[in-house]
């Protein structure tokens, strides 16, 4: 039998962490925006408009999450 390396499997799933980090990362801002704007759709009867912005700018938070999460897990 050939043995592993300790750190190689602590490293692998290291790796699936940060993995899962940053798409959740990604996946709550997205979904908190869209439930934002869709609050605020109902609210000021304003239509579809608010829901794309703050999906979008859920998006874009999101984004920023993930290149700030990053950079702190990558070091």
């Amino acid at each position: 039998m050939s043995e592993d390396p300790k750190g190689s499997e602590g490293s692998s799933l290291r790796g699936v962490g940060i993995a899962a980090a940053l798409s959740f990362q990604l996946i709550v801002a997205t979904l908190l925006g869209f439930v934002l704007g869709h609050w605020l759709d109902g609210v000021f009867h304003s239509g579809p408009w608010l829901t794309v912005s703050g999906v979008i700018l859920g998006i874009g938070a999101g984004f920023w999450g993930i290149y700030h999460l990053s950079r702190i897990l990558l070091r």
